[in-house]
């Protein structure tokens, strides 16, 4: 038996919510680049360990602009 609720949130908390989903995904890809540069990390876009380091942080770099235009910056 599926039930569902509808819930009305305003834009503020809206955007609360997205950025604390970014900036715990920006933490964790962190994380993984920092294992994949000591060779303790596996693969996560490329088998190739330079392109995966260069995409890696690529992607980290975009999170941080994204986080940047919601004036999170500072709290990252």
């Amino acid at each position: 038996m599926s039930k569902s609720i509808t819930i009305d949130l305003d834009y503020d908390t809206i955007d609360r919510i997205a950025t604390s989903s970014m900036k715990s995904v920006l933490e964790n890809l962190e994380i993984d680049l920092k294992k994949r540069k000591d060779d303790s990390g596996m693969a996560i876009f490329e088998t190739d360990k330079e392109a995966d380091i260069a995409l890696m942080e690529k992607h980290v770099e975009a999170f941080k602009l994204v986080l940047e235009y919601y004036n999170e910056s500072q709290r990252i």
